[in-house]
């Protein structure tokens, strides 16, 4: 297997892509911020007056609320933790682990019953841990595999699906050309390219393949930017392509980046982490698979896992429930889960 990195990519005007987005290949990226990120100042409290209700604080410190899955997450935390009768403070550090540490700092210093981390990865927190352990407050995490010094942790990674599709599509297209869209410092896009990287060597496939690393905001641009870059790169009839991309939001740009450069010979997409961004892409067939995770359970699973802890100081972990998606289904899926139309 060869690699190369794409370096194509510009990453100067950030502008919205609003022609390529409106295309028909995806909708418009929808945001789900909503009331849970805090501007990245003093710590904001979502819970009102629940503190006393229960004296039970959480710190949630989100990743990046412009990303559609990550909000969700977050969102989802916030409003189990708050209707349980928890006071829930949280703070955006837009994918900056320093600036997560210093919230977690904060957060400590509030003696808050317990902390949750999202997307970031354990060894990026290592300051907030020791701060935490010190003050014997336990720390969970969202997006993360249960490793040893976390009290709990849900994981969304689900490796497994997409690629194995994907390997799957390789063999069976004789693909030469792939185009990865990675996010390395998240823990779930890091260790889903992990798990691809070797199915692709175990399967002995000669294939090239670009890798292109997407910021932390800016992630939907960046991403069409590189995508039409390396379209540019590999003229129509030069090879047969397939796109590997970490999660939703690249998924979109990628999708956009297509629609821009009016090829039809990239597709299919593989991805995970469902977005409105690219369900009419779902529906057409140009993402061939994408492995949809339960948002809204996730904050339900984070505060049973923190509930039980706090009774017998086990840690323990969840899988997030998730589903394959496909043009096949979709539209069943849609009927059966009306919620997913906010996300």
């Amino acid at each position: 297997m060869h690699s190369a990195v794409l370096t194509r990519a510009a990453r100067r005007g950030r502008a919205v892509a609003g022609a390529a987005l409106a295309a028909g290949l995806v909708l418009s990226l929808t945001g789900c911020g909503g009331d849970s990120a805090g501007s990245g100042g003093s710590a904001a409290s979502s819970g009102g007056s629940a503190a006393a209700a229960g004296g039970q604080s959480l710190g949630l410190i989100a990743f990046d609320m412009t990303s559609a899955s990550d909000a969700a997450f977050d969102n989802s935390t916030n409003k189990a933790f708050t209707d349980a009768g928890w006071e829930v403070l949280t703070q955006d550090p837009k994918g900056d682990p320093g600036q997560a540490n210093t919230i977690c700092s904060q957060y400590v210093t509030r003696q808050v019953t317990a902390l949750v981390v999202t997307t970031f990865a354990q060894d990026q927190m290592a300051q907030c841990l020791s701060q935490a352990s010190a003050a014997k407050i336990p720390v969970f995490f969202l997006a993360s595999p249960l490793l040893d010094g976390m009290a709990g942790a849900v994981d969304v990674v689900a490796p497994e699906p997409i690629n194995d599709a994907f390997v799957t599509y390789l063999k069976d297209n004789a693909v030469t050309n792939i185009l990865t869209l990675d996010y390395t410092p998240g823990t779930p896009c890091r260790l889903r390219a992990e798990y691809r990287d070797k199915a692709i060597a175990d399967a002995g496939l000669d294939i090239t393949v670009d890798n292109h690393e997407f910021p932390i905001p800016g992630q939907v641009v960046d991403s069409q930017n590189a995508t039409a870059a390396w379209l540019s790169a590999h003229p129509a009839g030069s090879g047969t392509f397939a796109i590997w991309s970490c999660f939703a939001d690249s998924t979109a740009g990628a999708l956009a980046g297509i629609q821009q450069a009016g090829r039809t010979d990239a597709l299919p997409v593989f991805t995970w982490d469902y977005s409105v961004s690219i369900v009419n892409g779902i529906r057409s067939g140009a993402v061939a698979a994408d492995l949809w995770l339960d948002f809204d359970g996730v904050g339900a699973q984070a505060l049973q896992l923190v509930t039980d802890y706090l009774k017998d100081g086990k840690p323990a972990g969840a899988t997030a429930a998730n589903i394959v998606l496909t043009k096949d289904n979709i539209e069943k899926f849609l009927a059966d889960h009306p919620e997913v139309e906010r996300n």
